[in-house]
């Protein structure tokens, strides 16, 4: 019979508790990412502006966008292709073509 005393039964919990934690930390690549397409994405749409955000209308559907090198006002009610890179739900646009 094997017995371990309080201190011994401690360190093993303790162990595994630790080991549960960093065992979910692993990091994979999601197996439906192709690495071979462009992160450049381009829409065409109509430009409309809502609560301070812009967003491009793009047949039914309605994406936000955004930009650090334009000034996304100027294109509001125009039909455009915005060309840009996603982050989360937002595009972020480098490009605009009437």
């Amino acid at each position: 019979m094997l017995v371990l005393s309080v201190n011994n039964n401690r360190s093993v919990v303790t162990f595994l508790v630790i080991s549960l934690l960093l065992g979910g930390c692993a990091v994979s690549t999601p197996t439906n990412v192709s690495f071979e397409t462009s992160p450049v994405q381009s829409i065409q749409g109509v430009v409309s502006e809502s609560g301070g955000k812009f967003l491009i209308l793009s047949g039914k559907k309605s994406i936000e966008i955004t930009s650090r090198k334009l000034d996304l006002k100027q294109y509001v009610g125009q039909q455009v292709t915005v060309t840009g890179e996603y982050s989360g739900t937002t595009l972020y646009v480098d490009e605009v073509k009437p």
